[in-house]
């Protein structure tokens, strides 16, 4: 009887764990091997070490990232406010907390193929 307890305490503690973060509906996909597109890739990552990574690699810094990289033709404060990229806003020292924008809920829960391309 104890080890159906814990079995049935830790197939509810992942089921809650598996509902409270959400699955992203947005799926990025790069339009070339550039390095301004690998930047923005790393940028959609959402993940610190990737980003960290790929701007080792491609000898660019975090200002230039935040400040003259451009993905899709949007600023990076656009872009990440645009996806939701909060950890790459974080690593990038941006503050997206005085952007103010209306989402359609129901949009969200579609799934989206967005196309990257860097700057030309």
């Amino acid at each position: 009887m104890n080890t159906l307890k814990v079995t049935l305490c830790t197939t509810f503690a992942f089921g809650a764990v598996l509902m409270a973060s959400p699955a992203s509906a947005v799926q990025f996909e790069a339009a070339d091997s550039s390095p301004g597109t690998q930047a923005c890739m790393a940028v959609a990552a959402n993940k610190t070490h990737v980003l960290r990574k790929t701007s080792r690699s491609l000898n660019i810094s975090k200002a230039v990232l935040s400040k003259k990289l451009e993905c899709n033709n949007l600023s990076m404060g656009d872009f990440v406010t645009l996806y939701n990229l909060d950890k790459s806003a974080n690593y990038l020292n941006m503050d997206t907390s005085t952007r103010t924008s209306i989402k359609d809920l129901a949009k969200t829960m579609t799934s989206e193929k967005v196309i990257i391309t860097g700057p030309k």
